[in-house]
């Protein structure tokens, strides 16, 4: 029976998805009333849990943007005035598949672009506005209502939530019912329970994830409104949608086994993997605006409902529970579009033949085009297997040539673009015109063989006999390798708030492993890079497998005007073999600004002993510079620890502050394995001593070495009764993150806020990690250096809650900091339910 014959009254559409209120749209022109039903809260716009994807990148391709101003006239006029982006193809967009980007040029359309709750909201009001459609949410459908022997549908039963328990509330009767309640909605269950067989699905199986995150970037530091990347072998990709508010959502996929990371390092480094120079460079600068969101897409899937021979009339299927496609091309929204115009056709027909038959055959052929894009793609992944029936690797070239053309011609890439925007069907690159171009294209070009792959003869074989000959030689296709560096990296992954990119002026050689790197400062940040004798800068960069952070004390008096810090080459250091071996003038790397607590405020005919080991001499020789220099009546004895006399890092340094000092200046050496010289009193054979150096007379001790050294000096100096204001010291070896917070089943946890600088960061922790440990998962960026304790950059004050911290006498942390509540995150571990901190400036804390 037609659906004509039974009536026109009342409609009924299951879930308020953009499917649903598209078709509740074009329904109320043919119903006298249509409900539309909604198991979430609608009430106010945001995400919500019927639309888990909502999350993630969303855009109206051309063609969607077309339907959404014919249903909803004003729609995109309204949305842009709300704040919505549009965006042209192809000048404001980078569309890069298989490491060839489409080339630049006008393809006559725009695309809308907006956060998938931003849209939703405004056309669930548009649909609310119409005088014959009310939607209902908090209430679900639990099954079909059928009659005539289950085989016509005549309404639905519904249920709501009353105090967490699901209750019956109505029966809803309806002339036709239409399921849009996704992929995994019940409505194939409820078919087989009246009787009905399940439709046949095809699909291929992807196992794509998405992670994705809202950004706030500097105006005009990316030029394209939208970026898309899709990467064939290793199968990742990003998109980078400018959005309303002036944010961006960066979504960064992966297929099978190569999933985005969740936390904050390594979803940067993966999107550092795959995103375009000028991106990545954008991103150092991205202020993360929501934690990562993620989203599991397993397998395509098609539902052929248009092959099945019985169906119950009063019922039909529309949007993903029809056809749900892989993310990569932003097609849901617009494909739902589409088969709202199909229905509304549909509807207008004369009656005759069941509406569903007539229904299920007129979508198939509309989402036909749709499905081959993406599936073709899809299939052309590395790690996807169709069962052989189609060669992945030829597809997987295929698809490079394509690309490579459209990279390379303009007119074939807006054609590129033009099926990619649903606008024109797939089978117009078969126009005489654009493959005469392609074929010429392709011949230009040069790399891996195509002639005797399955797609290209294919599309030779289709090719007008004029044409074939063009393509005897070798069609070709350049496939780029990459050629990452498995050391340092100066560009780092993620967000870089606190680092400036400074230009390297010159890099001086010191000892035979060890460098002095001078750094030119722009006058506009002259006043941020103001220091204090004894403090450090930290470098950030990238390896292959993490963020990389290396911090080296400042080794020049800072009256003279230099940003300067010496690097020894470490066994397995990454930044300091990049240093010592690879930098040069001109070279820009990612530095903090000075930070450190380990500085002496000079004063009058003060006597210092200074002790250094090895690369300890880089602040203590910024300090011995700045307190000479601050007065006249000061002197300083330095005991310096070297292997032998050419490891003695900074000695042309050394020899000009003696000969500048020299009344006021000694400096004595100790060479653990080079022999001294037996007339200069300056050099000593063997190890440096707490012993030699606490036999020192003095007001004032500055300490910088390995741990065993400064704490068995320290130890020493306080057994003469040195008293602990009148030493300072920093530790040059530093920490690395452990377990980063790890849940211990056996600890109990905390939650903690972390406040500072303008951010918010909550989490929960357990208790048996430090602070720091367990917050840098979830933001990279918190001010830290030595995650040891002995910088003190860390420095925090407990605002409420409480800590403990180790029993450790070198903490950089004094005893009038702790009685004013401050604390150390990166060895402070909490011992309460609840802890919040805020992070505070060292320079400004009591100390």
């Amino acid at each position: 029976m037609a659906i004509d014959q039974v009536g026109r009254g009342h409609a009924v559409v299951l879930g308020a998805s953009m499917a649903g209120l598209l078709a509740a749209r074009v329904l109320s022109e043919s119903f006298e009333r249509v409900t539309v039903i909604e198991r979430d809260d609608l009430s106010q716009p945001g995400d919500r849990q019927g639309v888990p994807q909502g999350r993630h990148v969303h855009a109206l391709l051309a063609r969607g943007k077309q339907i959404f101003d014919e249903l909803f006239p004003g729609f995109t006029e309204q949305t842009l005035a709300d704040g919505a982006v549009e965006c042209r193809s192809l000048t404001q967009m980078r569309m890069t598949i298989a490491g060839q980007t489409l080339r630049q040029a006008d393809a006559g359309y725009s695309l809308l672009q907006a956060g998938r709750p931003f849209l939703e909201w405004r056309v669930r009001e548009r649909v609310r506005a119409l005088p014959n459609v009310t939607i209902v949410d908090g209430c679900a459908a639990s099954g079909l209502l059928a009659a005539d022997g289950n085989r016509r549908v005549r309404g639905v039963r519904l249920e709501s939530a009353s105090g967490g328990v699901r209750e019956v509330e109505a029966d809803l009767e309806a002339d036709l019912v239409v399921s849009c309640m996704g992929r995994h909605g019940p409505i194939e269950d409820w078919l087989e329970g009246l009787g009905y067989e399940r439709p046949r699905a095809d699909g291929v199986r992807i196992d794509m994830k998405y992670a994705s995150r809202y950004v706030r970037l500097p105006a005009g530091a990316v030029a394209d409104k939208e970026i898309v990347v899709a990467n064939q072998n290793p199968a990742r990709g990003l998109a980078l949608f400018e959005v309303e508010g002036d944010r961006h959502i960066l979504t960064l996929i992966g297929y099978g086994a190569d999933h985005p990371p969740t936390d904050d390092d390594g979803f940067w480094r993966f999107a550092a993997s795959v995103a375009p120079p000028d991106v990545r460079e954008a991103l150092l600068d991205a202020e993360p605006l929501t934690p990562v969101s993620t989203y599991r897409y397993l397998a395509n899937q098609r539902r052929r409902y248009e092959l099945l021979t019985r169906f119950p009339d009063g019922l039909l299927v529309m949007g993903d529970a029809v056809c749900s496609f892989s993310p990569a091309f932003g097609q849901g929204m617009s494909v739902s579009a589409l088969q709202s115009l199909c229905l509304r056709r549909v509807l207008a027909e004369p009656s005759g033949s069941p509406l569903a038959a007539r229904w299920f055959g007129a979508v198939a052929a509309e989402i036909d085009d749709a499905w081959m894009i993406t599936r073709l793609f899809d299939l052309a992944m590395p790690h996807v297997d169709d069962g052989g029936r189609i060669p992945t690797r030829a597809l997987e070239l295929a698809t490079r040539a394509a690309m490579s053309v459209g990279a390379r011609d303009a007119l074939v890439g807006r054609q590129i673009a033009r099926i990619a925007g649903l606008l024109d069907r797939p089978v117009s690159v078969l126009d005489p015109k654009l493959l005469g171009r392609a074929v010429a294209a392709l011949g230009a070009v040069g790399g891996l063989a195509l002639r005797d792959t399955a797609p290209v003869r294919a599309v030779v074989s289709a090719l007008p006999e004029a044409l074939r000959g063009r393509v005897d030689r070798p069609a070709v296709v350049a496939i780029a390798a990459s050629s990452g560096s498995p050391g340092f990296d100066p560009m780092p992954y993620g967000p870089a708030r606190g680092f400036h990119r400074l230009t390297v002026r010159a890099v001086h050689p010191d000892t035979a492993d060890s460098v002095v790197v001078e750094f030119d400062v722009p006058e506009r940040l002259s006043e941020r890079f103001r220091y204090r004798a004894g403090q450090h800068v930290v470098i950030r960069g990238a390896s292959p497998a993490a963020s990389v952070r290396r911090t080296y004390s400042l080794c020049e008096d800072p009256a003279a005007g230099a940003l300067r810090i010496a690097v020894k080459r470490q066994e397995g250091g990454l930044f300091s073999a990049y240093a010592v071996g690879e930098l040069a003038p001109g070279s820009v790397l990612h530095v903090s600004e000075p930070a450190g607590t380990f500085t002496v405020d000079p004063r009058p005919a003060c006597r210092y002993v200074a002790v250094a080991a090895g690369s300890g001499i880089t602040p203590i020789i910024a300090q011995v510079a700045a307190l000479l220099a601050a007065d006249p009546d000061t002197t300083v004895t330095l005991h310096y620890g070297s292997r032998d006399d050419r490891a003695i890092m900074l000695r042309k340094q050394l020899d000009h502050l003696l000969a500048r000092y020299a009344d006021r200046l000694r400096i004595v050496h100790h060479l653990s394995r080079g022999n001294a010289y037996p007339a200069d009193p300056g050099f000593r054979s063997g190890r440096l001593t707490p012993e030699v150096v606490a036999a020192e007379d003095a007001d004032h001790w500055l300490l910088c070495g390995p741990r065993t050294l400064v704490t068995d000096t320290v130890d020493a100096l306080r057994a003469r009764g040195i008293p602990s204001e009148a030493i300072a010291f920093e530790l040059f070896d530093t920490a690395r993150p452990t377990a980063r917070g790890a849940a211990d089943g056996e600890s109990p946890t905390s939650a903690v806020t972390l406040t500072g600088d303008g951010f918010e960061l909550r989490f929960d922790m357990p208790r048996s990690a430090t602070v720091l440990d367990a917050a840098l998962p979830h933001r990279e960026d918190l001010p830290y250096s030595c995650l040891g304790g002995s910088c003190g950059t860390c420095l925090a004050a407990v605002e409420s809650g409480a800590v403990e911290l180790p029993d450790d006498p070198l903490l950089a942390l004094t005893d009038a900091q702790r009685a004013v509540g401050r604390t150390l995150p990166c060895v402070a571990r909490p011992t309460t339910d609840n802890l919040t901190l805020r992070f505070v400036d060292p320079d400004s804390s009591p100390s």
